[in-house]
């Protein structure tokens, strides 16, 4: 079984290959909702919050409880082996999705960005492999259709980042790689969506320097940036002087052909994406930083459960009356 999250929140049916077809828009919120929280109790308030907002209908516990029934019964019916160990339990004043954290799509997507992250460095092209993999994943926006409430639409934030980042990486595979040309149009692309991103546009300016397109490189070097508070009108521009002078610093790509196609990690290429030498040792600790991050995560999770049992099972102290 394979709980999704990359996308609208789904379930995949592994043994027979097919999507288990949910049966309601809140149907595919709650599923959201207990898949934000995999492994650990949602309280049925938070829940209801996530189906209803601040507009709750009358007997909201009795209609969360028809909505968690029929997602149960889907479940039991995609792996009839579990009808006595449903995946989806009632614990205390809530409710527990339980899975395996292989199983979830975004757990499989840290993973492989963190090897990647690895490789950069040594093996830009075995990098771009597995990071293209990780975003093979993604079937749309982050818990499409599902991220209305604040605790889904708070972890559809997270992920999207999540995802930038790895296509940053990617991009900076590819120019280490010399696909300057090829990664010029994503890159373009990718600046319009999100302009206000640094790292985008300075690799953007590297590719067109690269490619002998000078003026759009300096252009592209002029990062935009927020107004303060109080400012009127558009972002204003200012001068990227570390990206032009990197940019500079690189022949026409039509200059010479084979210099242009070389693979871009020979001496001086890092000095291209950071004057000051730290571009890959700083991709190298975030990629570190990440890693440890999600696996502390897991660890949380985990104690969280571990808590929440160990609390249903003490008996609670009876005092004696006096």
């Amino acid at each position: 079984m394979q709980f999704r999250v990359l996308g609208p929140p789904g379930i995949h049916d592994d043994v027979r290959q097919r999507s288990v077809q949910l049966t309601s828009p809140k149907q595919r919120v709650l599923l959201g909702a207990l898949l934000v929280r995999l492994g650990t109790r949602v309280p049925t308030d938070e829940l209801i919050r996530e189906l209803w907002g601040s507009n709750p209908p009358d007997k909201a516990g009795n209609a969360l409880q028809a909505h968690v029934s029929r997602l149960r019964q889907q479940l039991i019916e995609a792996e009839p082996s579990r009808v006595n160990t449903p995946r989806l339990v009632v614990r205390g004043s809530g409710y527990v999705l339980q899975a395996r954290p292989e199983e979830l799509d975004s757990v499989q997507f840290r993973l492989q960005v963190a090897r990647a992250r690895r490789l950069l460095e040594a093996d830009p092209h075995s990098a771009a492999l597995v990071l293209r993999k990780a975003l093979g994943l993604w079937r749309g926006p982050a818990l499409e259709g599902g991220a209305h409430g604040p605790l889904c639409a708070a972890a559809a934030a997270r992920l999207e980042e999540e995802r930038l980042l790895a296509l940053e990486d990617l991009c900076d595979a590819s120019l280490r790689l010399g696909r300057h040309r090829e990664v010029v149009r994503r890159l373009e692309e990718l600046v319009a969506a999100h302009p206000l991103r640094t790292r985008f546009r300075e690799q953007l300016a590297v590719a067109l320097q690269r490619c002998g397109r000078h003026g759009e490189a300096r252009a592209v070097g002029e990062a935009p940036r927020r107004p303060r508070a109080g400012e009127a009108g558009p972002p204003v521009r200012t001068g990227n002087v570390r990206v032009l002078r990197d940019a500079a610093a690189v022949r026409p790509a039509a200059a010479d052909p084979a210099v242009a196609e070389r693979p871009a990690d020979r001496p001086g290429d890092a000095d291209l994406l950071d004057p000051l030498g730290t571009h890959r040792e700083l991709v190298r600790l975030r990629g570190r930083l990440e890693e440890l991050t999600s696996q502390q995560h897991a660890l949380r999770t985990e104690l969280q459960r571990l808590t929440a049992l160990m609390e249903e099972r003490t008996p609670v102290p009876r005092r004696d009356s006096a």
